[in-house]
This record gives structure tokens, sequence and C-alpha cells, in this order.
């Protein structure tokens, strides 16, 4: 117990830290945190978690885009798991533009026994959310310096509004079955109440529906302790705003992994953890459990991308070890 209530503490000291760290347009490349995007991948794995992310963009500018996370899922773990549930708390900075999140999701589970499969799983997943949006001039960098518009840094605004998503997932296999050679595929709408933020003299600034779609599939040979794992996620912003990422993943049992891809706003991104487990040289830390640890880097080929510099992501999760039976 003392153990556990170290890593919880580390992992809420870590996101506050942090907070100040922007939410992506396209998936994260640390899937783990999938359920943000899309609520039926909560405990995907029947595993208890509770993890931190910190992102943040263009480096070398200043105000650039910054987010964090910190997040929990809970399966109430079963021989088959029908319920798990999750929440985060999460901060997305955009120059003057703020948005602070407190949001629950919840997983519904069954077997459709579709396609000839008879351990897959499918999920039906829902999230609420409550969010403050705030507007902060004095957060900008005026190319003439405040003097120009000296009525600019009073237009200061926010508001607090809820939300919600809808999402939906299938896999081939058990949830219990992480290792073992599968595909899935996911659907999921997001922001399905719309909220403007009315700012003075200044265009209203507005959060649409957005959709997303993932899918992939992980092989993993018999008797081998790795896999591969090639997946693709879109999102779409009924506004013609598209994005598509492409993602290739190689991971090693309680050992590490490595990933990279490329995304259509012309990013290429590499991505490398590391997993210690009771068996590893953290073994007398982690006890029965697990630490996860990931950082990422990511580039933008585009015209910005030689004023932006690099961006970079860091994710720690403590997963706990919830034995089913």
């Amino acid at each position: 117990m003392i153990i556990k209530s170290v890593f919880t503490t580390l992992i809420i000291c870590l996101a506050v830290s942090y907070s100040h760290s922007q939410q992506l347009t396209n998936w994260s490349s640390f899937y783990e945190n999938g359920f943000i995007w899309n609520p039926a991948l909560t405990a995907r794995w029947n595993t208890w978690e509770l993890s931190t992310t910190v992102h943040k963009e263009w480096t070398d500018f200043e105000n650039a885009p910054e987010y964090g996370t910190i997040g929990f899922q809970y399966p109430f773990v079963k021989r088959e798991t029908k319920l798990s549930l999750g929440g985060y708390i999460d901060y997305d900075k955009v120059g003057p533009y703020q948005k602070s999140s407190l949001a629950g999701t919840i997983a519904y589970k069954f077997k459709p026994l579709l396609f000839g499969n008879r351990d897959d799983v499918f999920s039906l997943g829902g999230k609420m959310s409550f969010n403050n949006y705030r507007f902060s001039p004095q957060n900008f960098t005026p190319f003439d310096g405040f003097e120009g518009d000296p009525n600019l840094i009073n237009q200061q605004t926010s508001a607090i509004a809820p939300n919600m998503s809808l999402g939906a997932y299938y896999v081939s296999v058990s949830d219990f079955y992480s290792f073992r050679s599968h595909y899935y595929f996911g659907l999921s709408a997001n922001q399905i109440l719309p909220t403007r933020l009315t700012v003075s003299n200044q265009e209203d600034i507005t959060q649409t529906v957005h959709a997303t779609a993932h899918a992939g599939y992980r092989y993993s040979p018999k008797r081998s302790p790795y896999y591969i794992e090639p997946n693709i996620f879109i999102s779409y912003g009924f506004k013609k705003a598209i994005n598509v990422m492409a993602n290739l993943r190689y991971e090693r049992v309680d050992k590490y992994w490595l990933s990279a891809g490329l995304v259509s706003n012309i990013e290429a991104f590499a991505q490398v953890g590391f997993v210690f487990n009771d068996q590893s040289i953290l073994g007398w830390l982690v006890k029965d459990g697990a630490l996860r640890i990931g950082s990422k880097v990511d580039y933008n080929f585009g015209s910005i991308g030689q004023f932006s510099g690099l961006g970079y992501e860091a994710y720690v999760a403590y997963l706990f070890n919830n034995e089913p039976f």
C-alpha cells in the first residue's frame, strides 16, 4: 500500500508540475490514453491504471500550444468484464485561449461473436465533461505591443459549459489477451454539444462536433515475446478539417516499446518507452504492479517547421495488479 501511495503521489505531482503543457488535433501517439478521444476504450485491456501525459508543441514559439492531463481507468474485472470506468482532468492552452476540463467515462462490454470470432469484445462508451473556457488576451504577443490596441488586454472572458462524447470499439480477441494477434477498430463523436465563447470586438471562438475513427492490427507470433502493430487514426471536424495519423509500433513484453509515424499535417514523430515490473531493476519499487515511462518527439516538415522547432510529449503510468480470479 505504501508503494502504491508513492506512485499515486508521484504521478499527481508530475501532472501538476506540467499542467501548462495542447491536446493534439490528432490522436496522441500514446494510445494508452485513447479513452480521452473514444470513451469505449476505457480500460480496454482490463487493467487498472493511473497515468499522466504532458505535451508541448513548437518549443521555439512563445505561448505555443501546451497540454497536460492526469487520468485513471478502472475495470470491474470478472471472467467476462462488463463495465469499466475512467476519469481525467486536463489543461489545454493555445496562446490566449485556455480550456480546463473534468471528465468521467464509462464503457459497457459484451461478446458479439462477429466475423467468426468466439472470444471478441464490443464496447460502447460515453463521456461527460465539464469545461472551463477562457480567453486571456494578455497572453498575446502583439506585433506593435498592446499600445497599438490598448483595449485588447481588457477583453478577457470565460465560460463554463458541459459536453459529452460517445464511442464504440471492437476487438477480435478477449480483453485479457493483449499479446495475442488481433485486429480492432473504433468510432467516436466528440464535443456533441457545441460551445461558443464570445469575445468582445473579436470573432467568437467555437468548439463544434468532431468525429474520430481508428483501426489497426497487432501481430504477435506464437511463443514470441513481442508484437508489431500498424494502426491509423482519422479525425474529422465537420468543417472539412481532417487529420490522419499512421503509426507503427513494436513492443517487447515487459521490456520496452518503439513507435514512429506520420501525420497529414506534414509532421513526423518517434517514441520510445520502457516497462518496469517486479523482474526489472525497479522491481523492489514497483512490487506487483508495472511502471510504464515513455517519451516522444515530433517535428513539422512544413514551412512552419523551420521556425517552430521540436515538440515533445511524455507519458508515465502505474498499472496495478488486479488479477481477475
